[in-house]
């Protein structure tokens, strides 16, 4: 009783933390990067390498919370009313982090 038990806690872990890491398609790093040039006038170099980072860190939701245009402020309310204080959180390390990180990509 006691193995499925651990080995049911495992595999729900594992499928937890697959699906809110999922990898970033090609499309949305597209927009991320685009967004990241727009909003932040950061070069590629230095875009893919925060690309890279939020990859790693963060969840769908805020990739494409961070996607978004920073004009929208209606989508963007929105959005942020759906993420968790832990998505915000990691949103707000990604965000005082990342750019000094990728500061001297090239």
């Amino acid at each position: 009783m006691r193995y499925f038990l651990v080995a049911g806690i495992l595999v729900a872990s594992v499928l937890a933390s697959s699906m809110s890491y999922a990898a970033m398609t090609k499309d949305v790093r597209a927009r991320f990067v685009a967004r990241c040039q727009t909003s932040m006038y950061m070069t590629n170099p230095q875009c893919s390498c925060m690309a890279d980072i939020a990859d790693k860190a963060l969840d769908d939701l805020a990739i494409a919370y961070l996607s978004l245009d920073p004009l929208d402020v209606t989508n963007s309310a929105a959005m942020s009313k759906k993420m968790t204080g832990k998505e915000l959180s990691s949103v707000d390390h990604f965000m005082s982090t990342a750019p000094h990180t990728c500061k001297n990509a090239k």
